[in-house]
């Protein structure tokens, strides 16, 4: 029952994550535009590199440590406090990376110098990476608290953008509007901690321990968030005048995602209960529960993919307007991820994370990102958008096949 309602939860955050910039996203297509969207999805793209240095691997090592020793309250409190001093120090540095980054590329031709005040205003995603300590909660498989605050977040959003964003010059406060409500959503998870976990001493605190093991899970994360950012990234400087293929494939990749909340929720909920189950090696119970997930899993997807190929195109004129037509193609090739998603999903995150075989984990998002790289190159010269799209679903069913 417990799986239930945490499944519940994060379908809910899942998909008002997804939803809330579908809500807005016919406002802001018609207020800023394919060029002024382009400019926030191209820029958060290149700050989403910098970001990924940040968590290191943290937020699914977290997750799992804290799962482990989810019985013993001060191995618990030990491991809370040297993985987010951990994750501080690495976010530290990483922000620092990025402002330098930043200021260098200020008189290179091109997107760089011309969005040059926007990359600056996205170092504020960083900083909502460091804050974030939703591992933690999940880890203890507490979603109701992350749920509920994040949830009025989110909503907060939403009304702040009809109220703020009112022409095609307000793209830099969508920008800083967007990275300042991730800065105060995870700000308000904080308040739960204290009197929840104790900081113990300072000469018991170990970091080094969880170095490796948080770089061998940053392995995947970045080979993940490459096929997740780099077609975004690439699309622009493959083609003259391309922003606006980034905004395509944002608003067509954001209306996928709202199938993928549903079938990837299960994932974030099942790591930390298999995570348990093994370390108190019940095995038994591992494979009832992954057997179980994955035909839930298949159930949601298949239905979901083939309603998405049909419909692309008519909803996305529906929603967005007829200059928008691109995306809903878009939405149709890559409807098959969500299938290809959900299967790697299931074996991935839910199986191969919680019973510590990393290695094969990270192989499989590798051989993704290697193939994604590799098809970018072919694709988008060749096919623009719709190459960044076949690339990316090829990438995805290489990661499931392996």
């Amino acid at each position: 029952m417990q799986v239930v309602k945490n499944y519940l939860y994060n379908v809910f955050y899942q998909l008002l994550t997804v939803l809330a910039p579908l809500i807005t996203m016919t406002y802001l297509s018609h207020v800023l535009g394919a060029s002024g969207m382009g400019v926030q999805a191209w820029t958060n793209s290149i700050v989403s590199y910098f970001l990924l240095f940040a968590t290191l691997g943290i937020t699914l090592y977290g997750q799992r440590e804290i799962a482990y020793v989810c019985d013993d309250v001060a191995l618990q409190n030990r491991r809370f406090w040297e993985i987010q001093i951990l994750h501080t120090i690495v976010s530290l540095v990483s922000i620092a990376l990025y402002i330098l980054f930043v200021y260098s590329m200020r008189n290179v031709s091109g997107e760089f110098s011309q969005n040059n005040h926007q990359l600056y205003l996205q170092t504020w995603v960083i900083v909502s990476g460091l804050l974030d300590i939703s591992w933690y909660f999940m880890g203890l498989e507490d979603f109701k608290k992350t749920v509920i605050r994040n949830s009025l977040v989110k909503i907060s959003m939403v009304i702040l953008i009809f109220l703020v964003v009112k022409s095609p010059a307000d793209v830099n406060r969508y920008i800083l509007l967007l990275a300042l409500t991730q800065v105060v959503g995870n700000i308000t998870m904080w308040f739960y901690i204290p009197g929840k976990v104790k900081l113990p001493k300072i000469s018991t605190l170990n970091l080094r321990r969880h170095l490796l093991p948080t770089i061998g899970l940053f392995i995947p994360t970045i080979a993940t968030q490459v096929y997740l950012q780099l077609n975004k990234t690439m699309l622009p400087l493959f083609q003259n005048s391309a922003i606006d293929s980034a905004a395509f494939y944002e608003n067509a990749d954001k209306i996928v995602k709202v199938s993928l909340a549903l079938v990837t929720a299960m994932g974030t909920v099942m790591l930390p209960r298999v995570a348990n189950y093994f370390s108190k090696g019940n095995m038994k119970a591992v494979n009832k529960a992954i057997y179980l997930s994955m035909d839930f899993i298949t159930a949601l997807a298949i239905p979901l993919m083939f309603g998405m190929i049909a419909l692309g195109p008519k909803t996305t004129i529906w929603y967005m307007g007829a200059n928008f037509l691109p995306a809903g193609w878009t939405i149709s090739l890559l409807a098959p991820i969500v299938l290809f998603i959900a299967w790697s999903n299931v074996i991935g995150t839910q199986y191969l994370m919680p019973i510590n075989r990393t290695k094969d984990f990270t192989i499989s998002v590798t051989v993704g990102a290697l193939v994604n790289i590799l098809l970018n190159f072919i694709t988008i010269p060749l096919w623009g958008l719709y190459g960044a799209a076949i690339a990316t679903v090829i990438s995805e069913a290489a990661v499931t096949l392996y």
